[in-house]
Protein backbone atom coordinates (compact mmCIF):
# COMPACT_ATOMS: atom_id res chain seq x y z
CA UNK A 1 0.00 0.00 0.00
CA UNK A 2 1.44 3.37 -1.06
CA UNK A 3 0.89 6.69 0.65
CA UNK A 4 1.38 10.13 -0.91
CA UNK A 5 3.53 12.74 0.80
CA UNK A 6 3.11 16.51 0.65
CA UNK A 7 6.48 18.18 0.80
CA UNK A 8 9.01 20.22 -1.19
CA UNK A 9 9.75 18.15 -4.31
CA UNK A 10 12.57 20.32 -5.72
CA UNK A 11 15.45 18.72 -3.72
CA UNK A 12 14.30 15.27 -4.82
CA UNK A 13 14.32 16.34 -8.50
CA UNK A 14 17.77 17.91 -8.18
CA UNK A 15 19.30 14.89 -6.53
CA UNK A 16 17.66 12.61 -9.07
CA UNK A 17 19.51 14.53 -11.79
CA UNK A 18 22.75 14.37 -9.79
CA UNK A 19 22.38 10.61 -9.29
CA UNK A 20 21.87 10.00 -13.02
CA UNK A 21 24.54 12.45 -14.26
CA UNK A 22 27.37 9.83 -14.23
CA UNK A 23 25.23 7.62 -16.48
CA UNK A 24 24.74 10.57 -18.85
CA UNK A 25 28.46 11.28 -18.95
CA UNK A 26 29.16 7.65 -19.79
CA UNK A 27 26.85 8.13 -22.80
CA UNK A 28 28.53 11.47 -23.72
CA UNK A 29 25.30 13.36 -23.05
CA UNK A 30 25.24 16.52 -20.92
CA UNK A 31 22.51 16.30 -18.27
CA UNK A 32 21.44 19.54 -16.58
CA UNK A 33 18.82 20.73 -14.10
CA UNK A 34 17.12 23.92 -15.28
CA UNK A 35 14.61 24.26 -12.44
CA UNK A 36 14.66 27.83 -11.10
CA UNK A 37 12.32 27.38 -8.13
CA UNK A 38 13.85 26.54 -4.75
CA UNK A 39 10.68 25.25 -3.13
CA UNK A 40 7.44 23.79 -4.48
CA UNK A 41 5.26 21.86 -2.08
CA UNK A 42 3.04 19.30 -3.77
CA UNK A 43 1.43 15.90 -3.26
CA UNK A 44 3.18 12.92 -4.82
CA UNK A 45 4.05 9.26 -4.42
CA UNK A 46 7.86 9.20 -3.98
CA UNK A 47 8.39 5.69 -5.37
CA UNK A 48 6.24 6.44 -8.42
CA UNK A 49 8.02 9.73 -9.14
CA UNK A 50 11.49 8.28 -8.64
CA UNK A 51 10.88 5.24 -10.80
CA UNK A 52 9.04 6.99 -13.65
CA UNK A 53 11.26 10.09 -13.94
CA UNK A 54 14.40 8.00 -13.47
CA UNK A 55 13.38 5.65 -16.27
CA UNK A 56 12.46 8.48 -18.63
CA UNK A 57 15.77 10.25 -18.01
CA UNK A 58 17.86 7.12 -18.52
CA UNK A 59 15.95 6.06 -21.63
CA UNK A 60 16.17 9.54 -23.15
CA UNK A 61 19.91 9.64 -22.43
CA UNK A 62 20.36 6.19 -24.02
CA UNK A 63 18.75 7.30 -27.31
CA UNK A 64 20.15 10.86 -27.44
CA UNK A 65 23.15 11.16 -29.81
CA UNK A 66 26.57 11.77 -28.28
CA UNK A 67 27.44 15.44 -27.93
CA UNK A 68 23.86 16.59 -27.35
CA UNK A 69 22.09 17.21 -24.09
CA UNK A 70 19.15 16.31 -21.84
CA UNK A 71 17.49 18.68 -19.40
CA UNK A 72 15.04 18.43 -16.52
CA UNK A 73 12.96 21.41 -15.43
CA UNK A 74 9.99 21.99 -13.14
CA UNK A 75 7.67 24.99 -13.18
CA UNK A 76 4.14 26.06 -12.33
CA UNK A 77 2.43 27.14 -15.58
CA UNK A 78 1.11 30.71 -15.33
CA UNK A 79 -1.55 30.14 -17.99
CA UNK A 80 -3.33 27.45 -15.98
CA UNK A 81 -6.14 27.97 -13.49
CA UNK A 82 -5.21 24.67 -11.82
CA UNK A 83 -2.54 24.49 -9.14
CA UNK A 84 -0.07 22.07 -10.68
CA UNK A 85 3.60 21.42 -11.24
CA UNK A 86 4.84 20.67 -14.75
CA UNK A 87 7.99 18.52 -14.86
CA UNK A 88 9.66 18.41 -18.28
CA UNK A 89 12.47 16.20 -19.57
CA UNK A 90 13.85 17.55 -22.85
CA UNK A 91 16.55 16.26 -25.19
CA UNK A 92 18.26 17.74 -28.25
CA UNK A 93 19.68 16.23 -31.41
CA UNK A 94 16.85 13.86 -32.29
CA UNK A 95 13.07 13.51 -32.10
CA UNK A 96 12.32 10.57 -29.79
CA UNK A 97 8.55 10.99 -29.91
CA UNK A 98 7.99 7.87 -32.00
CA UNK A 99 9.93 5.62 -29.60
CA UNK A 100 7.42 3.85 -27.37
CA UNK A 101 10.33 2.39 -25.39
CA UNK A 102 10.70 5.75 -23.63
CA UNK A 103 7.29 5.70 -21.93
CA UNK A 104 6.37 1.98 -21.88
CA UNK A 105 5.56 0.55 -18.45
CA UNK A 106 5.50 3.88 -16.60
CA UNK A 107 3.06 4.39 -13.73
CA UNK A 108 2.61 8.11 -14.47
CA UNK A 109 0.86 9.58 -17.53
CA UNK A 110 3.38 11.31 -19.79
CA UNK A 111 2.69 13.84 -22.58
CA UNK A 112 5.17 13.73 -25.47
CA UNK A 113 5.86 16.81 -27.60
CA UNK A 114 8.37 17.70 -30.32
CA UNK A 115 8.63 21.50 -30.60
CA UNK A 116 10.95 21.63 -33.62
CA UNK A 117 11.33 18.08 -34.95
CA UNK A 118 14.91 17.87 -33.65
CA UNK A 119 14.13 17.61 -29.94
CA UNK A 120 11.59 15.99 -27.64
CA UNK A 121 9.88 17.07 -24.46
CA UNK A 122 8.34 14.54 -22.06
CA UNK A 123 5.93 16.19 -19.61
CA UNK A 124 4.61 14.94 -16.27
CA UNK A 125 2.01 16.98 -14.38
CA UNK A 126 1.56 16.78 -10.59
CA UNK A 127 -1.17 18.40 -8.45
CA UNK A 128 -0.05 20.79 -5.74
CA UNK A 129 -2.95 20.06 -3.40
CA UNK A 130 -3.57 16.77 -1.63
CA UNK A 131 -7.23 16.96 -2.60
CA UNK A 132 -6.29 16.93 -6.29
CA UNK A 133 -3.96 13.97 -5.95
CA UNK A 134 -4.67 10.69 -7.64
CA UNK A 135 -6.43 8.06 -5.52
CA UNK A 136 -4.32 5.69 -3.44
CA UNK A 137 -2.40 3.27 -5.62
CA UNK A 138 -2.81 -0.47 -5.54
CA UNK A 139 -0.44 -2.31 -7.85
CA UNK A 140 -1.70 -5.01 -10.15
CA UNK A 141 -0.01 -8.40 -10.30
CA UNK A 142 1.59 -7.34 -13.59
CA UNK A 143 2.96 -4.13 -12.08
CA UNK A 144 4.33 -6.02 -9.09
CA UNK A 145 6.05 -8.43 -11.47
CA UNK A 146 7.50 -5.50 -13.43
CA UNK A 147 8.72 -3.94 -10.20
CA UNK A 148 10.64 -7.08 -9.35
CA UNK A 149 12.40 -6.90 -12.70
CA UNK A 150 13.59 -3.30 -12.35
CA UNK A 151 17.30 -3.20 -13.31
CA UNK A 152 19.85 -2.97 -10.52
CA UNK A 153 20.65 0.64 -11.40
CA UNK A 154 17.02 1.71 -10.91
CA UNK A 155 16.65 -0.30 -7.68
CA UNK A 156 19.70 1.44 -6.20
CA UNK A 157 18.47 4.83 -7.42
CA UNK A 158 15.01 4.23 -5.95
CA UNK A 159 16.45 3.21 -2.57
CA UNK A 160 18.63 6.33 -2.48
CA UNK A 161 15.79 8.70 -3.33
CA UNK A 162 13.42 6.99 -0.89
CA UNK A 163 16.02 7.50 1.83
CA UNK A 164 16.17 11.17 0.86
CA UNK A 165 12.40 11.69 1.21
CA UNK A 166 12.03 9.67 4.43
CA UNK A 167 12.22 11.50 7.74
CA UNK A 168 11.67 10.67 11.40
CA UNK A 169 8.35 12.54 11.24
CA UNK A 170 7.13 10.60 8.19
CA UNK A 171 8.07 7.31 9.87
CA UNK A 172 6.21 8.30 13.03
CA UNK A 173 3.14 9.25 10.97
CA UNK A 174 3.29 5.96 9.05
CA UNK A 175 3.44 3.98 12.31
CA UNK A 176 0.41 5.90 13.61
CA UNK A 177 -1.52 5.00 10.42
CA UNK A 178 -0.45 1.39 10.09
CA UNK A 179 0.05 0.37 13.73
CA UNK A 180 -1.38 2.35 16.63
CA UNK A 181 -0.71 5.35 18.85
CA UNK A 182 1.15 3.27 21.42
CA UNK A 183 3.74 2.21 18.83
CA UNK A 184 4.00 5.78 17.55
CA UNK A 185 4.80 6.99 21.08
CA UNK A 186 7.44 4.26 21.38
CA UNK A 187 9.09 5.29 18.09
CA UNK A 188 9.05 8.96 19.11
CA UNK A 189 10.82 8.02 22.34
CA UNK A 190 13.43 6.01 20.40
CA UNK A 191 14.02 8.96 18.05
CA UNK A 192 14.33 11.42 20.94
CA UNK A 193 16.94 9.25 22.69
CA UNK A 194 18.99 8.83 19.49
CA UNK A 195 18.92 12.58 18.81
CA UNK A 196 19.95 13.35 22.38
CA UNK A 197 23.04 11.16 21.94
CA UNK A 198 23.73 11.97 18.29
CA UNK A 199 27.24 13.33 18.77
CA UNK A 200 28.34 10.32 20.83
CA UNK A 201 30.32 7.98 18.59
CA UNK A 202 29.97 5.22 21.20
CA UNK A 203 26.18 5.39 21.33
CA UNK A 204 25.06 2.00 20.00
CA UNK A 205 22.24 -0.54 20.23
CA UNK A 206 23.24 -1.59 23.72
CA UNK A 207 23.09 2.01 24.94
CA UNK A 208 19.74 2.57 23.23
CA UNK A 209 18.27 -0.57 24.76
CA UNK A 210 19.56 0.43 28.19
CA UNK A 211 17.94 3.87 27.87
CA UNK A 212 14.60 2.18 27.09
CA UNK A 213 14.97 -0.37 29.91
CA UNK A 214 14.88 -3.19 27.35
CA UNK A 215 17.25 -5.99 26.43
CA UNK A 216 18.80 -5.90 22.95
CA UNK A 217 16.53 -8.77 21.90
CA UNK A 218 13.43 -6.99 23.18
CA UNK A 219 14.46 -3.78 21.41
CA UNK A 220 14.92 -5.62 18.11
CA UNK A 221 11.55 -7.39 18.38
CA UNK A 222 9.79 -4.13 19.21
CA UNK A 223 11.50 -1.77 16.77
CA UNK A 224 12.18 -3.83 13.65
CA UNK A 225 8.49 -4.36 12.68
CA UNK A 226 7.93 -0.58 12.85
CA UNK A 227 10.84 0.63 10.72
CA UNK A 228 11.90 -2.55 8.87
CA UNK A 229 15.53 -1.98 9.89
CA UNK A 230 17.65 -3.52 12.64
CA UNK A 231 18.27 -1.03 15.49
CA UNK A 232 21.95 -0.54 14.59
CA UNK A 233 21.03 0.42 11.01
CA UNK A 234 18.31 2.73 12.28
CA UNK A 235 20.73 4.62 14.53
CA UNK A 236 22.98 5.20 11.51
CA UNK A 237 19.97 6.15 9.39
CA UNK A 238 19.03 8.88 11.90
CA UNK A 239 22.64 10.12 12.12
CA UNK A 240 22.81 10.52 8.35
CA UNK A 241 19.34 12.05 8.05
CA UNK A 242 20.30 14.71 10.57
CA UNK A 243 23.62 15.21 8.74
CA UNK A 244 21.67 15.88 5.54
CA UNK A 245 19.56 18.48 7.35
CA UNK A 246 22.66 20.23 8.71
CA UNK A 247 24.27 20.31 5.27
CA UNK A 248 21.12 21.69 3.65
CA UNK A 249 21.18 24.59 6.11
CA UNK A 250 24.67 25.37 4.83
CA UNK A 251 25.98 26.59 8.18
CA UNK A 252 28.66 23.90 8.71
CA UNK A 253 31.23 22.24 6.50
CA UNK A 254 31.28 18.47 5.95
CA UNK A 255 33.92 17.83 8.60
CA UNK A 256 31.98 19.69 11.29
CA UNK A 257 28.77 17.85 10.41
CA UNK A 258 30.62 14.53 10.45
CA UNK A 259 31.65 14.97 14.09
CA UNK A 260 28.32 16.50 15.12
CA UNK A 261 26.44 13.33 14.12
CA UNK A 262 28.85 10.91 15.80
CA UNK A 263 31.32 9.93 13.07
CA UNK A 264 35.02 10.19 13.94
CA UNK A 265 36.33 9.52 10.43
CA UNK A 266 35.35 11.81 7.55
CA UNK A 267 36.03 9.17 4.88
CA UNK A 268 33.83 6.66 6.71
CA UNK A 269 31.10 9.32 7.00
CA UNK A 270 31.29 10.11 3.27
CA UNK A 271 31.01 6.44 2.29
CA UNK A 272 28.04 5.89 4.62
CA UNK A 273 26.32 9.06 3.36
CA UNK A 274 26.81 8.06 -0.28
CA UNK A 275 25.48 4.58 0.39
CA UNK A 276 22.30 5.95 1.97
CA UNK A 277 21.53 8.82 -0.41
CA UNK A 278 23.41 8.02 -3.61
CA UNK A 279 25.62 11.15 -3.63
CA UNK A 280 28.43 12.61 -1.52
CA UNK A 281 27.79 15.09 1.32
CA UNK A 282 30.01 17.65 -0.43
CA UNK A 283 27.36 17.94 -3.16
CA UNK A 284 24.81 19.20 -0.61
CA UNK A 285 27.36 21.63 0.78
CA UNK A 286 27.82 23.08 -2.71
CA UNK A 287 24.08 23.12 -3.44
CA UNK A 288 23.17 24.86 -0.18
CA UNK A 289 26.12 27.17 0.60
CA UNK A 290 24.12 29.19 3.16
CA UNK A 291 26.23 31.15 5.61
CA UNK A 292 29.97 30.78 5.58
CA UNK A 293 31.26 28.84 8.52
CA UNK A 294 34.22 30.20 10.47
CA UNK A 295 36.05 26.93 9.80
CA UNK A 296 36.07 27.59 6.06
Amino acid sequence: MAYPVKTNIIPLLRHLVEAIRPFARANFVELTDETKAEEVECSFYPEEIIKSLGQILCRVITFTPSGFDARLSAEMPEDSSEKRLLISITNTGVNLGALKEITDGLQLPVAVRSPDGKSTRFEVTLPLDQGDAAPEHTLTAQQRAEGSDVPVFFRKLRRSMQAYTTSMKSLEEAVAREQNQREQVFLKKVNAIILANLSREDFDVRALARSLALSRTQLYRRLQPLIHLPPSSYIRFIRLQRAKEYLEKGEMDVGAVCFKVGFVDKSHFTRAFHKQFGFNPSYLRKSYPGKKNHHE
